[in-house]
């Protein structure tokens, strides 16, 4: 029998976030605040998780996106939450959209 591997706090993706845009990396930034803003949605905190999806589409409309090398993530997912495999603006758009509702 297979054991779930428990999910981060997301205290600690909030700590994690919060490294990133210190230390300047939008792209991390971006895929964190995205993954926060999923797992916010997800535990009903919505509020929460629309100030994330806002902020994690900032990040990606900083980045460059002239190329899949541009746009291809590395990493499968984070704190528990799958990625795309490709990460821009128009893919936070569409998988937040819910969230970026004013």
């Amino acid at each position: 029998m297979e054991t779930e591997t428990p999910l981060p706090p997301i205290t600690e993706l909030v700590r994690q976030y919060e490294d990133e845009v210190y230390f300047g990396d939008d792209r991390a930034a971006a895929q964190l605040a995205f993954a926060l803003a999923v797992r916010l949605r997800s535990d009903g905190q919505i509020d929460e998780a629309k100030r994330y999806a806002k902020r994690s589409l900032q990040h990606t409309e900083r980045l460059p996106s002239r190329s899949l090398d541009d746009v291809s993530t590395e990493r499968a997912s984070i704190g528990g939450v799958p990625l795309p495999e490709l990460f821009h603006d128009g893919v936070v758009r569409a998988r937040l959209s819910d969230l970026l509702i004013d």
